[in-house]
């Protein structure tokens, strides 16, 4: 083992992270080629994280006890660059089949799918080989004695091609037979998944969700003893996608990963965001690392998103979208992040420089993110989930080949996309979101707390709450059903103000079919927000509604097309002006422009707040009006490339809380800081 000091990790030392990969490392020409290369941007990177392989297998464990063993010398220089330097484990369990015949190879169980098809590159992570395997191989890379280890996100369920769901390998079948009680086999758990009551459904899916969180415990449990035996304190870090099927246990796999000492512990929070072709996936992406980052418990400072440009071609995905998706993620939530942009091959570097250079000119505005936010949370609406909302997929059918409960939860993030800001956790919330059957998924108590407060809904979960005997919080009832030819129209109501009569028609015989549904009204005290009509005008009833119920809250029902087409003046008036009713006027900040603005709020301090604005649009705007809950007097406007601005405000005499900023450029990323 090399000795060196045990050097504390710490949030402020490792804002921007690169991943390397084998071929810039495995040869002496292309390692001091690599250190040339960031030697021409110096303090760009304050650590390197060291991939032990480029394909997506496990290394046999002599080849991972090779490299391991590279490494400890060539970390050793890069430190001498004033740089921190780690191993990413690309395998553990293995991702997927790729390049199997220069892979591990044992005869050991696979991860195994409900149907009993195997991935030949991923081995089952509770196989008694496998964790002995891990112990080996865990051993190496700590006597490497790099700053830190990364487990990559194979150490997962779900997605270990050519299949989806795993693991239902008889022993894992059996181990999960005796925890539930009950004598099951592959097939027989797999029926009873989709059978009986509604209760024994979520029950049995629920417990199925525990095993997965389990499963992937103890093989942490494995690793954490395995490397603080070798180096005690050593910093573990994994990487994350959305785990819904693993059942997101990301507070208990923190801890198990810390130890009995403490340790740091890292995390990475990524997903699927790779070139340009969509760039509202950006956003979307960002919502899924906010997600991955509210489960976290406050002790994992480090949290570096994964900027993946897989596979690393430049004109895939431009050097501003890369720069502009970091800064997106720390509004989301992270507090750095790792940047896996260059090449994968053994190819000089010198492509790639544009990239380094633009990193390097955000980097300040990434210190200012980190410094500003760290881990304060995210403050908004709230679009409801749990650890266990993966039970409520497909909830009448068969269970893991629909995934309706998490699919409309990522559609109702939309609002984020008209103004209105959004948040990660109910702790932080201002109002909730309730999309789609995920209502099952929540206990009758979380589903008063959440009723007695301000929530929007669509149908689907309407019908879900029915399920649970709550529907009556709503003060309504769905009853027609149109296929085709429905019509939106606004009601005359103060919360549409000057747009009453205004109409949106989502054309329903279009490929974005989507069923209409009428909301008859149960109780005197309900409000009409909307109607139907169709291309005959007929006034075919109400469509979205307002209520008061018994247990103080204030509930919005939406009947049609709920999460998409709210793009127009008229519709995204509505929804902001809904949102601050059921608010009770306790949003942080909105924007009150029609503009394609994502707001991400965070109150930082008494009287302080900090908001980061993204135009998500190819158009600039000259100005933006901002409506702030608190009046606030002094403004700093930051921009991506340094430039600060303090800014007077300028409010009318009747708009107390408005506030205009500067212009957006198209696709500009900005802080506003404000302070009372």
């Amino acid at each position: 083992m090399t000795s060196r000091p045990e050097k504390a990790d710490s949030s402020a030392s490792t804002l921007v992270s690169f991943r390397i990969a084998p071929p810039q490392w495995l040869t002496d020409q292309r390692f001091q080629a690599l250190l040339a290369f960031f030697r021409k941007y110096p303090k760009t990177a304050d650590e390197l994280a060291f991939f032990t392989s480029g394909t997506h297998a496990p290394l046999t464990p002599q080849e991972n006890l090779k490299r391991a063993d590279r490494l400890s010398k060539l970390m050793a220089l890069v430190r001498r660059d004033g740089m921190s330097a780690g191993i990413n484990i690309l395998a553990t369990m293995g991702h997927h089949e790729e390049n199997l015949e220069s892979s591990l190879d044992e005869p050991w169980q696979r991860v195994v799918d409900p149907q009993g098809r195997e991935s030949r590159g991923s081995y089952c992570p509770a196989g008694v080989e496998l964790l002995e395997y891990t112990r080996k191989v865990y051993a190496g890379l700590a006597e490497a004695s790099p700053d830190f280890i990364w487990i990559d996100d194979d150490v997962r369920l779900a997605g270990h091609l050519p299949i989806t769901y795993t693991c239902f390998c008889q022993p894992c079948v059996q181990r999960f037979s005796k925890k539930a009680g009950r004598n099951l086999t592959r097939d027989s758990l797999v029926t009873a998944f989709s059978s009986g009551s509604l209760e024994e459904r979520l029950l049995l899916r629920g417990q199925w969700l525990q095993h997965n969180r389990e499963t992937i415990n103890n093989l942490f449990g494995v690793i954490e003893e395995t490397v603080h035996r070798v180096h005690p304190r050593l910093p573990l870090g994994f990487m994350t996608g959305d785990r819904f099927y693993e059942g997101y246990d990301f507070a208990n796999w923190a801890k198990t990963l810390a130890g009995p000492q403490a340790s740091v512990v890292r995390w990475r929070p990524g997903g699927g965001f790779y070139s340009d072709e969509s760039l509202l996936g950006l956003i979307e992406k960002a919502h899924d690392i906010g997600r991955q980052v509210s489960r976290l418990p406050a002790h994992v400072k480090v949290i570096q998103s994964e900027i993946e440009n897989f596979p690393y071609d430049l004109l895939r995905k431009s050097v501003e979208t890369t720069v502009i998706e970091a800064a997106a993620h720390m509004a989301a939530g992270t507090t750095g992040t790792a940047f896996n942009v260059l090449s994968q091959r053994d190819n000089p570097l010198d492509e790639y420089e544009p990239m380094l250079h633009r990193i390097q000119r955000a980097k300040g505005f990434y210190r200012t993110l980190q410094a500003e936010l760290g881990r304060t949370p995210v403050t908004g609406m709230w679009p409801a989930w749990s650890r266990d909302t993966f039970s409520a997929n497909n909830i009448d059918g068969q269970w893991l080949e629909r995934g309706d409960a998490v699919g409309t939860l990522r559609k109702s993030y939309v609002l984020g996309e008209i103004g209105i800001p959004l948040c990660y956790s109910q702790t932080s919330a201002v109002a909730t979101i309730l999309a789609g059957p995920s209502v099952l998924a929540f206990k009758t108590q979380e589903l008063r707390q959440i009723f007695a407060g301000g929530v929007l809904m669509d149908v689907s979960a309407w019908n879900a709450l029915d399920r649970l005997g709550l529907a009556s919080w709503t003060g309504v009832q769905p009853s027609q059903r149109y296929e085709r030819d429905a019509i939106e129209v606004l009601a005359k109501h103060s919360i549409n103000g000057r747009f009453g009569g205004w109409s949106r028609d989502c054309r329903q015989s279009f490929y974005w079919r989507e069923d209409a549904y009428n909301l008859d009204p149960q109780s005197a005290g309900v409000a009409v927000l909307a109607q139907l009509t169709d291309y005959s005008g007929r006034d075919l009833g109400p469509s979205m509604t307002a209520f008061e119920n018994e247990l103080g809250g204030r509930v919005v029902v939406m009947g049609y097309f709920p999460w998409t087409q709210m793009h127009s003046l008229a519709k995204a008036t509505q929804i902001k002006a809904v949102s601050q009713w059921l608010s009770r006027d306790r949003l942080p900040a909105l924007v009150e422009s029609f503009a394609k603005v994502q707001i991400w709020a965070r109150e930082t301090g008494p009287g302080r707040i900090a908001c980061v604005l993204l135009n998500a649009s190819l158009d600039p705007l000259e100005k933006l009006t901002l409506r702030f809950r608190e009046t606030f007097k002094e403004f700093d406007w930051l921009t991506i490339d340094g430039e600060v601005s303090r800014l007077q405000p300028a409010l009318a005499a009747d708009s107390r809380g408005f506030f205009r900023t500067p212009g957006l450029k198209p696709w500009g990323i900005y802080l506003l800081r404000a302070r009372a």
